[in-house]
């Protein structure tokens, strides 16, 4: 059977193999087909889309057609047993954006990964995952060697590819990576980032979601990409935030000093001066203003500015750390508080200070937290 005619039949090929059939050598027979049956039968999970897994499939055997210097990216889910598992479930062939003008489709990728089920700090590498310690710091060579703590931790990586690693942070916890170019990535809870190991080519292009702040080292020659769902960020050497959490329903981004350029998914452009902040809806630029930017990345001393906030836009920042759900009542959601809380590990304890500075009742019920009058 021709490549075009297996191409047209992946389909079918997955639907046996989701049926438990046997057909092993008609599968395998696929370029890296004994890979991805492999990935099918020992790790997939219910979360995984199917229809995802045959279109990556198909587009890695027209790949396979012409050649193209290739990177390839393991992709993993995670599930939570006693301790935290994280299985691979499947692969994603993927080409670096260069003069073939091909793009690493960091989108798809990253909804593969669900850092809202894991408890510890997850590093994942092209060859295992790694459970590290609140506020762990992961530095990278230029050569791309991995070191955690200080510690130096052994990957195999084919050093004649472009290998990526992930790093996802949980509810509650922080991180800190140090790039193979000097550039440092603070990461909130409950977000995620994608980067190579080592830069090449004339590019610097990572992903991430939820919250980060950048101090992108400065490289005229190497423009730094950040990629997210609803922009395209590029800067030569900056320090900026952003948040995008699904859950807020927007992007902020806030320029603390040099400049960047911004392309939301209508391919807008808007330009940030220091003490801007940029703000995204819908995947399209809707609105800049001048702002305080510590008020933006106080988050990074595990402090949370109120600044005559309403209760329920606070209390949902606090969901979104913690991972938990918390509801105001109409009584007090749009009541203002003034001051400062410290995003202390036991969410009980932020909750208590927030009960000294406004008169309110807390409930737990069924996994939610109520505030009300």
């Amino acid at each position: 059977m021709n490549i075009g005619t297996r191409d047209n039949n992946l389909p079918e090929l997955f639907d046996k193999l989701n049926s438990h059939q046997d057909i092993e050598e008609e599968f395998v027979s696929i370029p890296k087909g004994e890979k991805l049956l492999f990935f099918w039968k020992e790790c997939k999970q219910d979360e995984v889309d199917s229809a995802s897994i045959i279109e990556k499939t198909r587009q890695k055997i027209r790949y396979n057609t012409i050649k193209r210097k290739r990177s390839h990216f393991l992709v993993v889910s995670a599930s939570i047993a006693a301790s935290v598992l994280v299985c691979i479930s499947t692969i994603y062939f993927l080409n670096q954006k260069s003069e073939k003008g091909i793009r690493i489709e960091f989108n798809t990728i990253a909804e593969q990964l669900d850092n809202k089920r894991l408890e510890d700090v997850t590093l994942i590498t092209s060859n295992e995952q790694v459970k590290l310690n609140n506020n762990a710091y992961v530095l990278y060579s230029k050569d791309g060697n991995v070191a955690i703590d200080s510690q130096e931790i052994s990957v195999e990586e084919n050093k004649d590819e472009i290998n990526y690693n992930q790093l996802l942070v949980p509810a509650g916890k922080r991180a800190k990576v140090k790039l193979s170019d000097g550039t440092i990535l603070t990461v909130n809870s409950l977000s995620k980032v994608i980067y190579p190991t080592s830069f090449t080519g004339n590019v610097r292009k990572i992903y991430a979601q939820g919250e980060v702040f950048l101090d992108v080292a400065h490289d005229k020659k190497h423009p730094f990409i950040v990629e997210s769902n609803d922009f395209s960020l590029r800067v030569l050497g900056t320090k900026f935030n952003i948040s995008n959490y699904k859950e807020m329903g927007e992007t902020t981004i806030v320029l603390v000093e040099g400049s960047v350029e911004v392309t939301d998914t209508n391919e807008n452009k808007a330009k940030l001066s220091p003490n801007d902040l940029l703000n995204i809806t819908n995947g399209a630029v809707n609105g800049q203003k001048k702002v305080d930017v510590n008020e933006y990345i106080s988050w990074m001393n595990g402090i949370l500015f109120l600044n005559g906030k309403d209760l329920e836009s606070i209390t949902q920042k606090l969901s979104i750390y913690y991972g938990v759900s918390i509801c105001c009542s109409s009584v007090v959601a749009d009541k203002k508080i003034y001051g400062k809380l410290e995003l202390k590990e036991n969410l009980a304890d932020v909750l208590e200070c927030i009960q000294q500075l406004l008169p309110v009742t807390i409930e737990n019920k069924d996994a939610i937290i109520y505030l009300d009058k």
